[in-house]
């Protein structure tokens, strides 16, 4: 066991100091939250200045003579300077997009404008020209930048299947195993949301440049996503998950069978939907209805399904959502990027639709910024403020413990992980933040969470636990250097 002894804990949704929490290294999950004297014997056993064990000379109690053999005593670390929260919960990424970091914030001189559409040329380049050893490198240094914003866990949204010439690998798997092992040497919790990408756009073949996508039969997808599926077994880090890319993306009649197989494995079920007008056009003339309602019609929301932006909703739709126990998950930046609007926060949570957040395109990674920007795109959207708010003390509506669950427990459910939160029983991936830091500095146990929310930088985060292994220590990673070296060498290849 150890014991992680900070100046405050986010229990409840709200900061609480004079508490521990302890982990059980066995499974990778927190034993017990509760005061510090009552985990750790009285007081005995707590470290001295130098992190030495506490007591007189020393001593823990299985030490003191005459008494009983005991379990063996817990190794205490405490964290001056410190406040712990539940580890972010990234439920929407492409972490090869991590390349194109600022090489689409241009347009031609004779392009009347750019969009979500221009953009798209942009990153299919980008698909084109990785290798294997490629895909590992960028998604390392992906993960890695995340670890250090707070994220502990990431659901990747993987489509990248074939090598460029469009040919399936020998193993149809093997790109996915680049990106898991990326997470892997990184120690962050992945869920491996693998794609099946059919189509180009509704009835129409998939383009040339989107050939390394192709999952052509619902077989061959459903067979290759058990093999992912079984290769990761009893791996306390991976779980995989099931994602038609979206309604233009897969037949319509692909969608229930691959819903029934996401439920037998009890898989999480995510699409991309409503991102962009055009997309709900589309559907609309192919099919008559809105994305949102044809999926509803087609028996797939509920409570394993997550809508990816769903930023071009009707009311109707977002009821539908509610109704079916749905998730939104929502990347505000990537949405800011893109100019593709604002997520109908407000009405979502009306509708008791769960918003999960995601950091998508990795045009930013900071999920501090994501969690912010849904309730200023609110206040934006209302021209007032409080918008998103929720009962605090004191008679008082707040919005900090409504964000901090939406970056936290909303993407666990998403993910389908017990994270998320510190409580016993769940995941001990947890975040340290520095209080010392001088955008925390005069901050009290009553306004942390609010600073956190809505005014800290990432760099705030200055040590993450990941299945209770400390992966991230006083802002240092074993991987920093290689991580940076091999992403400049594939950005100076790929330029």
């Amino acid at each position: 066991m150890t014991v992680l002894i900070p100046d405050l804990v986010y229990v409840a949704g709200r900061f609480e100091a004079g508490l521990a929490v302890e982990i059980r290294e066995a499974d990778g999950r927190i034993a017990r939250v509760g005061p510090v004297e009552e985990l750790v014997g009285g007081g005995r056993g707590l470290p001295g200045a130098d992190g030495s064990a506490g007591g007189a000379g020393g001593a823990g109690l299985s030490d003191a003579v005459g008494a009983p053999a005991g379990p063996p005593a817990p190794r205490i670390e405490r964290l001056p300077g410190r406040a712990l929260l539940p580890g972010f919960v990234n439920a929407h990424s492409h972490a090869f997009q991590r390349l194109i970091r600022g090489r689409t914030q241009w347009r031609s001189a004779s392009a009347p404008q750019a969009d979500f559409w221009s953009w798209r040329e942009a990153m299919y380049a980008a698909a084109l020209a990785l290798s294997p050893e490629d895909v590992f490198a960028v998604s390392r240094a992906c993960f890695l930048e995340m670890l250090r914003s707070g994220i502990t866990a990431v659901g990747e949204f993987h489509y990248l299947h074939r090598d460029p010439e469009g040919r399936r690998y020998a193993d149809p798997n093997e790109l996915a195993h680049r990106v898991i092992a990326a997470a892997d040497a990184v120690g962050i919790r992945i869920a491996l949301l693998n794609v099946c990408y059919a189509t180009g756009g509704i009835g129409e073949p998939l383009r040339p440049e989107q050939r390394r996508f192709a999952t052509p039969a619902v077989d061959a997808y459903i067979a290759d996503t058990d093999a992912l599926s079984d290769a990761y077994v009893g791996h306390p880090r991976v779980t995989v998950g099931v994602a038609p890319h979206s309604v233009r993306a897969v037949p319509r009649e692909w969608l229930p069978e691959l819903h029934a197989y996401a439920a037998a494995r009890d898989f999480p079920f995510h699409m991309h939907v409503s991102e962009q007008p055009a997309e709900v056009e589309a559907a609309v003339a192919a099919y008559g209805f809105r994305p949102i309602a044809l999926l509803a019609e087609d028996g797939v929301l509920d409570s394993r399904f997550t809508a990816v932006h769903a930023t071009h909703l009707s009311l109707e739709e977002i009821a539908l959502l509610g109704d079916g126990g749905a998730t939104a998950c929502a990347c505000p930046t990537t949405e800011r990027d893109l100019g593709d609007g604002f997520l109908p926060g407000a009405e979502l949570l009306d509708a008791d639709a769960p918003i999960a957040l995601g950091t998508d395109s990795q045009t930013v990674i900071d999920f501090f910024e994501e969690m912010r920007l849904v309730e200023y795109h609110e206040r934006l959207r209302r021209l007032r403020r409080v918008v998103l708010a929720v009962p605090g003390g004191e008679d008082r509506l707040e919005v900090a413990p409504l964000l901090l669950e939406l970056a936290t427990e909303a993407g666990a459910r998403s993910l389908r992980l017990e994270a998320g939160r510190i409580a016993p029983g769940a995941l001990a991936d947890l975040v340290a933040v520095d209080l010392d830091h001088p955008a925390l500095v005069g901050a009290s146990p009553e306004t942390l969470a609010a600073v956190l929310a809505l005014s800290a930088p990432a760099d705030v985060v200055s040590d993450v636990w990941v299945d209770g292994v400390r992966r991230l220590e006083s802002r240092r990673h074993p991987e920093d250097g290689p991580a940076a070296e091999a992403l400049r060498d594939v950005a100076r290849r790929v330029g």
